[in-house]
């Protein structure tokens, strides 16, 4: 997830530096002279004079889409097969069996993600819940429609 969040933010660099203004390329007609401004160092400007700083975009769960096989079967795996992985009661094996456990777009509705918070049923892992970055994938692939990706 972080890589993604790192690979969202250098796409918006490279986007916003290809945008930028860079220099003419249109040639000056001949016999007109050309004035060059006067270099300013940096150390020169005030700080009134830089100007306002470039806010970046909120990532949120609709911009970097969770995948299924990359991000929320890797967290299934480590954390939950072992306990349910066909030895009776909730069954994880696949994505099937998951589904079944899951209302795409409606986390909160979801059993899977219920569990995890621990809302109306014990939270699961029992004793060692997952990190919140884990959870909060987990709720974004579910908000995003748990496709099988």
């Amino acid at each position: 997830m972080k890589y993604r969040l790192l690979l969202v933010i250098l796409a918006g660099t490279l986007v916003i530096a290809a945008c930028s203004p860079t220099t003419s390329s249109v040639e000056e007609p001949a016999g007109e002279a050309v004035v060059e401004a006067p270099e300013i160092e940096v150390d020169e400007i005030a700080p009134e004079e830089v100007g306002p700083t470039l806010d970046l975009p909120s990532i949120d769960s609709d911009i970097v889409e969770v995948s299924f096989s990359l991000d929320v079967w890797p967290i299934l795996e480590k954390y939950a097969l072992t306990a349910h992985g066909g030895k009776g009661g909730v069954f994880l094996e696949s994505y099937e069996d998951i589904l079944s456990y899951v209302e795409p777009g409606n986390p909160e509705s979801s059993l899977l993600y219920r569990a995890l918070i621990g809302e109306g049923m014990p939270q699961m892992p029992p004793g060692n819940p997952l990190p919140d970055e884990m959870i909060l994938t987990i709720h974004n692939w579910i908000e995003q429609g748990a496709k099988e990706n």
